[in-house]
């Protein structure tokens, strides 16, 4: 398997992620703490995919972007379901969060594989 449909696979499974620490954090910790730590968690496991995915590339943020673009696809089609069918107030609670964890996360990612690679 290559390292785009690996990705592509890894940004499914942050849907399923997304969900099972959402729906159990949030009930327990209010919705404030529990968004918090959901989009905190998704943030950390789309550094740590495109860390291992761009490991060893020294220009991971010039030539991985077909990678990043398909590890992010899953959140991006989620946030513009989400627009399509949700509330304005849930929109940008949720998928204004939702955007920063998996882009904000899968560039840092990149950005440390590429830092790493350099040394």
């Amino acid at each position: 398997m290559n390292r785009l449909s690996g990705a592509f696979l890894l940004g499914l499974l942050s849907f399923f992620l997304m969900m099972f620490i959402g729906e159990f954090l949030v009930k327990p910790l209010g919705e404030t703490m529990g968004l918090l730590a959901t989009f905190s968690a998704l943030a950390v496991y789309f550094f740590i995919c495109q860390f291992l995915l761009s490991r060893g590339n020294p220009d991971a943020l010039r030539t991985d972007w077909r990678i990043m673009l398909a590890l992010a696809a899953v959140p991006l089609v989620c946030v513009v379901i989400m627009a399509l069918v949700e509330k304005a107030d849930v929109i940008l609670a949720q998928g204004t969060g939702i955007l920063l964890a998996s882009c904000g996360g899968t560039f840092a990612g990149a950005f440390a594989a590429s830092r790493a690679a350099r040394r």
